[in-house]
Order: structure tokens, then C-alpha cells, then sequence
């Protein structure tokens, strides 16, 4: 087979192939238009050749894109001369030995047909995008939301405003409250309710950790780091949670050789993997908890107060049951209808003699300890 001899007219049949395009010169004047473009604009290139394209469409971005030597991309124009309908133009400086040579203009979609087309077939595109990270989002959700905080208490109305703030926030956030207020819950629901809750929540217990495994935990580790290391090594939480949040439960737990180590990751927003060359930079909101004052625990040398700055900077209070007694209908009636779904029973409910008994008690275990009462 003989090589094809591209000359001039075959460029001219490939160029007429598009919409609208238009050839011109280094300092923008007109040199070629295709026959699509005469009927889009209305002209011949007899009436256009010699003339800056500023001249005849005083919107054009194609000087700009020759001073500049850059493509300009997706600009609008009229779908049509005289109407309001919009296609997009773009603009390509023809660049040769460094140097600009020519200008190339060709419009995208100079009928309403192909425009509606596109727009159909984005629109598609558009919908399937929603629907799979619709889906990733219910794979990763959290485990709870704010919904599953239940009471019309004041306490309750304003730990969830308390919520939503932290939520619309970046900033690392520190939860307190006794054992078994629900301080999980609260982590998840601002997790959540942020902008962060398509991507993972990885939740670390720091009283189950021993302090000599806390760096392998949270930061990971590479091949041949100590002995039984995995072979292809291990991702820490930190990596883990990248983009998403991080929960450490019970940092109260922390030992006080991990605070350090923690409160490096917290300055420098990078890990190291044990035995790795290379720090890897880690983008983790830090959700904290814990169900006893660290600022008594920084008095006692038990707790960095520097490292109490870096979390403490979103401030969350969960009230004990005893502070919002009033909840307790509703609690141990949504206790109960969970208890009815999981083990397939139809208890209505609760007697209102037990319900006052349930109000004179002070409940040290808080709902934790109302759940286990009702489920035995």
C-alpha cells in the first residue's frame, strides 16, 4: 500500500469535518472558514479573509490564546447568531519551534440537535455519577447519625446544634461524657453530617492498643520493619482514614510515650510508616473522646497539654441521663423497638410505674446501663 500525500485539500476535507472552524493567522486574521461556519455566522470567507476575527465576532478569545500560547477551552457562544441558545467555542494557538504560526478555532455543537444530544448524554453521565457515589457513601456511611440521638430535652436540642457546627467545621473535635452516653455516637454523627462523609470513619480504641504497638497501629508499617512484619507491610488508621475522619476512643487511655508521636502527626499532617524512608502526608479530621477530665490529667503529668490544645479545639459535652431525665420515655421506647425488631417480640411498651421508677434512679451507667435494665 502506498503512504497517503496529505496536501492541502486533503487538510481542508479534514478540517471541514467540523463545526464551525476557522484557520487563522499569527496575529489573528481570518485565512480559512469552514462552510459550517458560513451558514452558523451567515457569511462567506470572501466577506471575513484578511479581517482580525475581533472584528467580525468581538467576543472571541483567539488573541488571547496566541499572546498567551495557550488553548482556551469549552467558551460559550450563541447556539445560533441572533438567539439565546449557547454552544461552546474553542480556541488552539498553533505553535511551531516554540513560536505561534497560526490560530485554530472550532465550535462544539453549532445545531441545536447535537447540543441537545450532548446535553441528554451528560445528563446520563451526571445521573450514574450520583447514583454510584450515592452507593460509595452507603458503603462507608457511619455507623449512626444524628437521628439516632434521641430526646427533646434542652440538653439534647442543643448537643445537636452543638453537632451540626462541628460538622460544618474542619477543626479536630474533643467529646466528653461519662461511660455510656453515647459519645460514639456523637463522632459518627458529625462524621456523618460533614463534607468528609463520603470518604471512611476509622474508629480507634486507645485502651485496646498496648503503647508499643500504637505506631504499627495508627501509622502502619513497611516489609521487614521487626520480626513477623507482613510481607507486603500494613496500612496504618492514619492512611486508613485519608480524606475521611479518624475516632480515637478513650485518648484519656493514651500513653504518654504515643502522645508525642501523635501530636508530631497532628503539626506536620504527615506520617511515617515503621521502618519506611518517606513520609506520606495524611489529610484525617481527628475526633477524640473521653469519659474523664484530661485537663486534671494534664495537672497530674498524665496528659501533654500541648497535644490537649490540638484536639480541644471543637468542644463537646454530652450530658449524663440523670442531667435529661425527661428523655427517658422516649429512650427506653426506642430501646424497646429495637429489641421488638431484633429478637422478632411485640412488647408495646413500658408501665408508667416503671417509668418513675426509671426517673428516681440516677443511672451512674447512663443509657448503656437503662439498655442492658430493659433488654434483661
Amino acid at each position: 500500500m502506498s503512504d497517503l500525500n496529505l496536501d492541502s485539500e486533503v487538510y481542508k476535507l479534514i478540517v471541514e469535518q467540523l463545526d464551525g472552524a476557522v484557520v487563522t493567522d499569527k496575529e489573528g486574521r481570518y485565512i480559512y472558514v469552514t462552510k459550517s461556519w458560513e451558514e452558523y455566522f451567515g457569511t462567506t470567507l470572501e466577506n471575513v479573509k484578511g479581517k482580525y476575527v475581533r472584528d467580525v465576532v468581538p467576543t472571541t478569545k483567539i488573541h488571547e490564546a496566541l499572546i498567551t500560547k495557550r488553548p482556551i477551552i469549552g467558551i460559550p457562544i450563541p447556539l445560533r447568531a441572533k438567539d439565546n441558545r449557547q454552544s461552546f467555542c474553542n480556541y488552539i494557538p498553533i505553535i511551531k519551534n516554540d513560536e505561534v504560526v497560526a490560530g485554530f478555532i472550532y465550535i462544539i455543537f453549532n445545531t441545536e440537535k447535537k447540543a441537545v444530544e450532548f446535553s441528554k448524554m451528560l445528563s446520563k453521565m451526571m445521573d450514574e455519577l450520583n447514583y454510584y457515589q450515592e452507593e460509595l457513601r452507603n458503603l462507608r456511611k457511619s455507623k449512626y447519625s444524628i437521628d439516632d440521638i434521641i430526646g427533646d430535652s434542652d440538653a439534647i436540642v442543643n448537643l445537636r446544634k452543638q453537632i451540626r457546627r462541628a460538622a460544618n467545621s474542619t477543626s479536630n473535635v474533643l467529646i466528653e461524657g461519662e461511660t455510656g452516653v453515647g459519645k460514639e455516637l456523637v463522632a459518627h454523627s458529625i462524621h456523618d453530617l460533614s463534607k468528609r462523609s463520603i470518604k471512611p470513619l476509622i474508629k480507634v480504641n486507645c485502651a485496646a492498643i498496648p503503647s508499643e504497638l500504637f505506631e504499627s497501629e495508627l501509622f502502619g508499617y513497611e516489609y521487614g520493619a521487626f520480626t513477623g512484619a507482613k510481607k507486603e507491610g500494613k496500612q496504618g488508621k492514619f492512611e486508613m482514614a485519608n480524606g475521611g475522619s479518624l475516632f480515637l476512643d478513650e485518648i484519656n487511655q493514651l500513653s504518654v510515650v504515643a502522645q508525642p508521636k501523635l501530636l508530631r502527626v497532628l503539626q506536620e499532617k504527615e506520617i511515617e510508616r515503621i521502618g519506611g524512608k518517606e513520609s506520606v502526608p495524611v489529610d484525617v479530621r481527628l475526633i477524640v473522646a473521653t469519659n474523664t477530665s484530661l485537663e486534671k490529667m494534664i495537672i497530674d503529668k498524665k496528659f501533654r497539654d500541648d497535644l490537649y490544645y490540638r484536639l480541644n479545639v471543637i468542644n463537646i459535652r454530652i450530658p449524663s441521663l440523670r442531667e435529661r431525665k425527661r428523655d427517658i420515655r422516649l429512650l427506653a421506647d426506642n430501646i424497646i423497638s429495637k429489641l421488638n425488631f431484633q429478637l422478632g417480640l411485640n412488647v408495646q411498651g413500658i408501665d408508667n410505674h416503671v417509668i418513675e421508677k426509671f426517673m428516681e434512679y440516677e443511672w451512674p451507667g447512663n443509657i448503656r446501663e437503662l439498655q442492658n435494665v430493659i433488654e434483661v
